[in-house]
């Protein structure tokens, strides 16, 4: 559910002349996501020895850094099959977040292969690290001292989760670059909306929807086989998630309504922003959404809410990153807020309810919430966490990316970017008969400055021509050059006109209405 609303809110959020691409680079998120955590994933997040006395009680025996057993599931218990599952999910969503951050412009192969890394590596270690129980962050560690005298808590992965992947996306879009046409010659973000606002809000929906599998089904079960009861704590996921959702969506809806009335005299009831609102909301909660008061998750929601328009702003202003979905500001920004928001407002009782009164390491007591009444050894925890979670997931992903692009393997060249990967790389549109949408996006595509606005190693490797960028005269050659395949390229859309051709080669634009 989750990935047909990822997949349906990011073909929203980009071209007409891309959506093929995404159906298929998020079918390829599960698969080869799928085969990585399979053949390695799982064993290096949860492949501790066990060690067991003479009354059949056993312990880890593993290492804090790595899990050493059950590769391909090798050993592994029929009874843990649905705890695979769902840690498959968890991964799969992690790669899943990046896919919109690079959208349009990264080679194919380069989104198999950042799956894997994201799969087999980067994402399994660093869950060790958290929720095994010889993991040296882990709150629930049985083999040596907790963190802080606490360990770190994101008991449903804000950090773990939707940092890691919107800090892999950031990584991605950094080296990648942006998209031909998404900032002028003068570095100004130029408008470059999506193609269709039906799917992009119902793929939030369906997001919405998967959220209550993905924070309530942590548990993994309503009554246990012993008979212990998770109910309550189910609901109170649930009830969470919603407030997170509804605050969020409300207090972006209104941030954006404000904004836009000062600064352009107008007042704009955005959807974007107010979709972004609620998704961050959740994000935010979800870190510990079986520890909050229906209050204070829907203060999680509002803090969510408050993120969105700045975070945005500074994305695209700032650090000039072209996101198409906003999933640095959604999930990293967002989760990252979340691990924070968990060590200042977990209620005691109910972090009791959960990891119980003692840690598993002294039997000293548990902590909780810093403003809830406790010490700020979680917060300072957390903050190690979060710390941790950044230079982790950039440490690897942003070399990774670097490699790619460095021999050739990350960015489509300028002419298959210009005519739109669905028809240069995967047989044709995603809407036939529609051609007069995508030729409007060509003409727009055909500038001179748009062909020119990204710098040239980012296309290194990925392309016949040569972009040296260094003399005017051989740049306008190149140019030239350009237009003539941009010509060639548009000649192969089905159903394409051949006549009445701009000064570019291209079909004008008739005035005809082409929103979708």
């Amino acid at each position: 559910m989750m990935q047909l609303g990822f997949a349906l809110l990011t073909i929203g959020a980009v071209q007409a002349k891309s959506v093929k691409s995404v159906c298929l680079k998020n079918l390829m998120d599960v698969c080869a996501g799928g085969v990585g955590y399979f053949l390695f994933g799982y064993a290096f997040a949860y492949g501790d020895p066990q060690s067991c006395n003479a009354a059949g009680i056993c312990s880890s025996t593993g290492n804090p850094f790595i899990g050493s057993k059950m590769f391909a599931l090798h050993d592994l218990s029929e009874d843990a099959y649905q705890t695979y599952y769902f840690q498959f999910v968890f991964a799969v969503s992690t790669a899943t977040i990046v896919s919109g951050a690079v959208a349009e412009r990264v080679k194919f192969i380069a989104y198999g292969l950042y799956a894997l890394f994201l799969t087999i590596w980067v994402y399994p270690v660093l869950t060790h690290w958290l929720w095994s129980a010889s993991g040296w962050a882990s709150a629930t560690r049985t083999t040596g001292p907790l963190l802080i005298g606490s360990g770190a808590y994101d008991t449903v992965g804000s950090g773990a989760v939707h940092a890691v992947g919107g800090w892999a996306g950031l990584a991605g879009a950094l080296v990648a670059g942006p998209r031909l046409g998404r900032f002028d010659k003068n570095g100004k973000p130029r408008p470059m909306p999506g193609h269709n606002s039906v799917f992009y809000i119902s793929g939030a929906l369906l997001l919405w929807y998967g959220f209550y599998g993905f924070n309530p089904g942590t548990m993994g079960m309503i009554i246990a086989s012993d008979g212990t009861n998770f109910a309550n704590l189910v609901g109170r996921c649930a009830m969470s998630t919603t407030m997170g959702a509804c605050f969020g969506g409300c207090t972006g809806l209104l941030v954006m309504l404000i904004y836009t009335r000062l600064t352009t005299g107008r007042a704009m009831w955005d959807l974007t922003m107010s979709t972004n609102g609620a998704l961050t909301g959740m994000v935010v909660i979800t870190s510990g959404c079986a520890t909050y008061e229906p209050w204070a998750s829907a203060l999680g929601g509002i803090v969510g809410g408050l993120l969105v328009l700045p975070g945005s702003l500074f994305v695209l202003h700032v650090l000039k990153v072209d996101d198409p979905v906003d999933a640095v500001t959604v999930h990293a920004f967002g989760g990252t807020t979340g691990v924070l928001f968990y060590s200042l407002m977990a209620s005691k009782n109910y972090v009791y309810e959960l990891y119980g009164a003692t840690n598993s390491w002294d039997g000293g007591p548990r902590h909780y919430g810093w403003f809830r009444g406790d010490t700020p050894h979680t917060f300072a925890a957390n903050v190690i966490w979060v710390c941790v979670i950044f230079g982790w997931t950039m440490g690897m992903m942003y070399p990774f990316f670097w490699v790619l692009n460095k021999f050739g393997k990350l960015r489509i060249s300028r002419e298959e970017e210009m005519a739109g990967v669905d028809v240069s790389k995967h047989g044709g549109h995603a809407y036939p008969g529609m051609e007069d949408v995508y030729n409007v996006e060509l003409q727009h595509m055909a500038s001179d400055d748009v062909m020119t606005d990204v710098p040239d190693h980012k296309f290194h490797g990925s392309s016949g021509v040569d972009y040296p960028g260094s003399h005017a005269s051989k740049l306008q050659s190149q140019i030239d050059h350009l237009k003539a395949e941009m010509a060639r390229l548009v000649a192969l859309v089905p159903g394409a006109q051949t006549t009445g051709k701009d000064s570019n080669g291209l079909v004008p634009n008739t005035g005809k209405d082409t929103v979708v």
